[in-house]
């Protein structure tokens, strides 16, 4: 399914590139066209990179990126997500999530 949203692919890798990102990927309900106030965001951080030490790290990093997609987001780290879901849960999100950044 195509996003209907306009990304600047620079800003995102340079996004991504400080913050240590290796993918994004944004959750269906934004690409369903469903979306409230809110886009959930799953990102996989690169293999050396920690996840961020504080709540603060991770809301500066949410604000970061709701400026680069025009709207506020959520983000989950990939890992976390699987810990706390159902494998099929987890499924169904890699099966319905659009990959932004890789």
């Amino acid at each position: 399914m195509a996003l209907n949203i306009q990304i600047d692919q620079q800003k995102l890798a340079d996004f991504c590139a400080k913050w240590g990102i290796q993918e994004l990927a944004i959750f269906d309900t934004h690409i369903r066209e469903e979306e409230g106030e809110v886009t959930d965001v799953m990102y996989t951080p690169m293999p050396s990179v920690e996840l961020p030490s504080s709540f603060r790290k991770l809301f500066d990093m949410e604000d970061e990126l709701g400026a680069i997609l025009g709207r506020r987001v959520a983000m989950d780290d990939r890992e976390l997500v699987k810990s706390y879901s159902s494998s099929n849960q987890f499924e169904q999100y890699l099966r319905t999530m659009q990959v932004i950044y890789d």
